[in-house]
C-alpha cells in the first residue's frame, strides 16, 4: 500500500494524481515567465528542466534562478531535473558534473525534489541519492526510454531495481509502439504498487500513450505532466484540458465505488 508523501501543501500518492508543469526555456527571464504562467494556470507542482538552462554549469546563476523561482512559485513544490541526452533530454554532462550540479541545487534548500537518472554509474547515483536526502530533498529515481517499451515483467523488475536505490519516489516513462505497450506500463505500475510503499510515477509517451497521462488514478501513478506552452515530452496535454479529463474520471471512479 502506498505511503503518501507530503511536501508543502501537496500530497503525492493519495487521491487524484497531481499535475506538474515543466519549465523548459533556456534563459532566466523566460523561465520566470513560464513559472508565472504555470502558477496562474493552477499547476500543483512545477518541474524546472534545468538541462535546457543556458547557464547550467554556473553555480551562482543556478542559485539565483532557483531563488527567484521559489519566490514566484510562492509555495508550489519544485522539482529540479537535469535530463541527459541519453534519456531524451538536453544535457551532455559527465557523471561528476551531473552529481555536482544536482548537489549545488539541493544545497540551496530551494528544490523540494531532485530527479536522479539511476541507471548508468549506479553506485555513484546511489551515493548521490543519499547526499541529496541529507540535504532534505526528496529524490525521484527516474528511467526514460524514448525508443521502446519492455515487457511488463521487465518493467516491474526495473521498478524494483530503482526501489533498491533508496529513492523516495520511482518514475518510469516509456515509448509505445502499440496499445499493448501502453497496457504493459500501466499493468507494471499496478503490480509494483503491491511491492513497495513508495509513490510511483509512470507514463507511456506519444499520442498512443496519452491515456496513461489521464488515468494514473486507476493504475497507481501519482503524478502527471501537462503543458503551459511548450511540451517537454511527447503526448503531454495542456493543463486545463488534462484537469477536466482527470476530474471527470475521478468523479466516475467515486460513483463506481459507492454502488
Amino acid at each position: 500500500m502506498t505511503k503518501p508523501i507530503q511536501v508543502k501543501n501537496i500530497i503525492l500518492g493519495e487521491g487524484m494524481p497531481k499535475i506538474c508543469v515543466p519549465l523548459t526555456e533556456s534563459k532566466s527571464e523566460e523561465i520566470y515567465t513560464q513559472a508565472v504562467n504555470a502558477k496562474t494556470a493552477g499547476a500543483e507542482l512545477v518541474e524546472w528542466r534545468a538541462d535546457f538552462y543556458c547557464n547550467l554549469c554556473n553555480e551562482d546563476d543556478l542559485r539565483d534562478t532557483l531563488e527567484e523561482l521559489i519566490r514566484i512559485l510562492d509555495g508550489i513544490p519544485l522539482i529540479f531535473t537535469i535530463r541527459t541526452k541519453k534519456e531524451g533530454g538536453n544535457a551532455e554532462l559527465s557523471t561528476e558534473e551531473y552529481v555536482r550540479i544536482n548537489l549545488v541545487a539541493a544545497r540551496t534548500k530551494k528544490a523540494d525534489f531532485v530527479d536522479v537518472e539511476v541507471f548508468g554509474e549506479e553506485e555513484e547515483k546511489k551515493s548521490l541519492i543519499l547526499q541529496l536526502q541529507k540535504e532534505d530533498c526528496r529524490v525521484i529515481a527516474s528511467s526514460h526510454d524514448f525508443e521502446k517499451t519492455e515487457e511488463k515483467e521487465a518493467l516491474v523488475q526495473r521498478f524494483k531495481r530503482m526501489d533498491e536505490t533508496g529513492a523516495d519516489i520511482l518514475k518510469i516513462a516509456v515509448m509505445p509502439k502499440n496499445f499493448e505497450d501502453v497496457a504493459a506500463i500501466m499493468q507494471a505500475t499496478k503490480e509494483m504498487c503491491t511491492c513497495t510503499s513508495k509513490p510511483l510515477i509512470s507514463m507511456s509517451m506519444g499520442s498512443i500513450g496519452s491515456i496513461s497521462r489521464i488515468a494514473g488514478e486507476n493504475f497507481g501513478s501519482c503524478l502527471t505532466f501537462a503543458t503551459v506552452g511548450a511540451a517537454s515530452a511527447p503526448g503531454q496535454f495542456p493543463i486545463q484540458e488534462l484537469r477536466v479529463m482527470m476530474e471527470t474520471l475521478h468523479q466516475e471512479n467515486r460513483r463506481q465505488e459507492t454502488k
